[in-house]
């Protein structure tokens, strides 16, 4: 027993950096519980300061599919199942290039890449651009194909999907399913060829099991502001905060 708690000592930050850490955990969790997508795209980058990219992809692939579990239930049903087997296949066969990559690339390279995955994910999301509900097989193969390869190097699977699942489904609920099941289901996978090619180390995945408390409050908070006001109001902001946390992780790389 004294052996095992010290393996947690041993994964813990400073306590500035575990307060930081559980605050973007919590506040990428909310946005994703909220409007179904982002916690990728605002966790990686925010756990990115405290622990490196190399570490903060893992975290939030761990995280993400704690919170699927946690939200299952409630979303399983709604969730447009045809589109997510879709592209599934695709992005499951890229995630180890994915992968590959995150282990060979410093750690300014990977933050260039995680903050250009992240200007582009907003900057479609903020076009209005939609993709028709029916779209070319190959096309629905290339979309998940970037989602996976984007998925096993950043953790963001979202940018090459948010339009795919928005144009398919018929309500805002169905898509906010779509993308709850899609993202857990890839990060589940991705997650598990990291830990069978070495990557993923289990201090990472220690630090990850004391941070979930603030993920499964965030889930309650951001599901219950989400049926309490919808995203209209809340989704031009974390647009804006996003685009914020994409700069300063340029920034940050380019200075070095």
């Amino acid at each position: 027993m004294p052996e095992f708690l010290a393996l947690f000592a041993d994964a813990t930050l400073t306590p500035a950096g575990m307060g930081f850490a559980a605050a973007a955990v919590f506040f990428a969790g909310a946005l994703r519980a909220f409007v179904g997508f982002g916690f990728a795209l605002a966790g990686v980058p925010l756990l990115a300061i405290t622990v490196g990219p190399a570490a903060a992809v893992p975290m939030i692939l761990a995280l993400e599919i704690m919170s699927g579990l946690q939200m299952l239930p409630k979303v399983r049903k709604q969730a447009d199942w045809r589109a997510i087997w879709l592209i599934l296949p695709a992005a499951l066969l890229a995630a180890p290039f994915g992968i590959y990559l995150l282990g060979v690339l410093d750690a300014d390279s990977l933050r260039i890449l995680i903050s250009v995955a992240l200007l582009g994910a907003v900057a479609l999301m903020a076009s209005g651009v939609t993709i028709p509900a029916k779209v070319p097989l190959p096309v629905s193969l290339s979309i998940g194909g970037a989602s996976g390869l984007l998925a096993g190097s950043t953790a963001m699977a979202g940018p090459p999907v948010l339009l795919y699942f928005i144009g398919r489904a018929g309500t805002p609920e169905a898509a906010r399913a779509s993308m709850f099941m899609y993202f857990s289901l890839t990060g589940a996978i991705t997650l598990a060829v990291g830990f069978a090619s070495g990557i993923v180390e289990l201090n990472t995945m220690l630090l990850t099991l004391m941070l979930s408390p603030a993920l499964f409050l965030s889930n309650v908070m951001g599901s219950w502001a989400f049926h309490a006001t919808g995203d209209h109001h809340y989704r031009p902001i974390a647009l804006g905060l996003l685009t914020i946390i994409a700069l300063a992780t340029l920034v940050q790389a380019i200075s070095g």
